[in-house]
């Protein structure tokens, strides 16, 4: 029996990363033939889950890094059970990056030093609780989790973009008829997403793009606050974006900040886009994406031409069956004891 243990407070509203790879998660374990259910997890009923699992061989899958006093019960009220922790970000590292530091003044340094500590140790916990950890972001696996779990815990296991078997009434229209159209999927209003915006509204003013139509989502906070050149559009906010991924040209993820494997990527592939990805964060990607995806920096004159140049041709579609059975046999060796 697998339990795939969900935080109720933590999946996410729809289309987010969270809400995105649980879709995912849920797609493969049913193709895989596992006979799984869901536990809702609420941070007090740890004790539940450890009733209906009992002295079995059970396997849990747990979602994600917040509770390791739970998964430490879990583990001595359950020692036959195996639990397989998904991994979602370097939690340390993707704090200190949205935090607010004024390095001037030392305003809020004690707290944010102390937040990095806090969850530094957190997730080594949490690590070191879980079997095996199910890494989404090789990058993150190898500089991050297999320094704090041990490097023989940690597997890939790449996202699974959910759309096309959520709304397999929409297909990607052939290169000829998609719009002219760089699409930005903003997300919340912290130092990445603000970096985000930034990147797409710098890229949208380049010559270079001239003929070009730029469009902005509202993403999941408040960006009317955003000064934007009249190039962008903005859309407001879309729960379900791949209609209109569909049948745009590219998507762009221009912020350089921000750990975790960044979703919008494969959903983009998935439906046939090109995707701008900014330097940085490109090095980050898995190594079979990267060939995939252009890195440019908006405000390299070169990168900027390179990826017109690349935008003239049809993408390279991500595969989507071949993408999906990769992932099912990445779940399905971490599954295993």
């Amino acid at each position: 029996m697998v339990h795939l243990v969900i935080p109720a407070a933590r999946e996410g509203e729809r289309g987010a990363g969270q809400w995105k790879d649980l879709q995912g998660i849920r797609l493969v374990l049913s193709a895989l033939g596992a006979d799984w259910r869901e536990f809702r997890f609420n941070e007090i009923n740890v004790g539940e889950l450890a009733e209906r699992i009992g002295g079995t061989e059970a396997t849990v899958v747990w979602y994600y890094t917040f509770w390791p006093e739970a998964m430490e019960e879990l583990k001595r009220r359950c020692p036959r059970a195996r639990i397989v922790l998904r991994t979602v970000n370097a939690e340390a590292l993707q704090h200190w990056t949205r935090a607010k530091k004024d390095w001037r003044k030392w305003r809020g340094l004690p707290r944010d030093a102390y937040g990095f500590l806090r969850l530094l140790a957190r997730d080594w916990r949490c690590g070191r609780a879980a079997d095996a950890l199910a890494g989404i972001s090789p990058w993150d696996d190898d500089r991050y989790w297999r320094r704090l779990a041990g490097r023989n815990k940690v597997r890939h296991v790449p996202y699974v973009s959910p759309w096309s078997s959520l709304r397999p009434e929409t297909k990607p229209l052939a290169w000829e008829r998609r719009e002219d159209v760089v699409l930005c999927l903003a997300g919340t209003r912290d130092a990445i997403g603000r970096a985000h915006v930034a990147g797409f509204a710098a890229l949208a003013v380049r010559p270079e793009f001239s003929g070009w139509r730029f469009q902005l989502s509202a993403g999941f906070g408040d960006d009317s606050r955003d000064v934007l050149p009249p190039a962008v559009e903005r859309l407001g906010r879309i729960e379900d974006p791949w209609e209109r991924l569909c049948r745009v040209k590219a998507v762009a993820l221009l912020s350089p900040l921000g750990y975790g494997y960044k979703t919008t990527v494969a959903d983009a592939r998935a439906a046939g886009c090109h995707v701008l990805v900014h330097p940085r964060q490109h090095r980050r990607l898995p190594r079979d994406e990267q060939p995939f995806c252009i890195s440019v920096d908006p405000a390299d004159s070169d990168d900027v031409r390179r990826a017109v140049a690349r935008l003239a041709s049809p993408a390279v579609a991500g595969e989507a069956g071949a993408g999906f059975d990769r992932a099912a046999a990445a779940w399905k060796g971490a599954l295993s004891p």
